[in-house]
């Protein structure tokens, strides 16, 4: 949740939409070539049709983000989490809505879909990948 949450660390003052995706280690390892590098920019393709303009961004390419990370946030805090500004996100909220985390699925090497995952889908998913490997 960190991420989500990002607006309100302590390092810098930041807008309060601004917020980043991680990417686990375990997509890295599991699907090395899954995102590209973080110099190549991608279409990101919201459930609602829209597309954002992203990159994996951070050492290791532990997060994805918009190009303006603000954008990201709007959509997940204000549109789909309806949360206030400066609200911070709980897993209690998540827990509420039903959801714990998205799913990136990969169109083309520069084009993703994202959408919200139910409870439990990724410790579900890892479990899965873990007894392949």
């Amino acid at each position: 949740m960190s991420g989500l949450n990002q607006w309100n660390a302590g390092e810098r003052a930041r807008h309060h939409s601004e917020v980043y995706i991680p990417v686990p280690a375990n997509i890295h390892k599991y699907f090395p070539t899954f995102f590209p590098d973080r110099e190549t920019p991608v279409d990101l393709r919201l459930p609602n049709g829209e597309i954002m303009k992203s990159k994996i961004c951070q050492a290791g390419g532990k997060a994805l983000m918009s190009y303006s990370n603000k954008e990201l946030g709007e959509w997940i805090l204000r549109d789909v989490l309806k949360l206030n500004q400066e609200e911070l996100l709980t897993y209690q909220k998540l827990q509420i809505l039903g959801i714990d985390s998205v799913r990136v699925d990969k169109i083309d090497d520069t084009q993703f879909e994202i959408n919200f995952a139910s409870l439990g889908s990724y410790e579900r998913f890892v479990n899965k990948k873990q007894s392949l490997f």
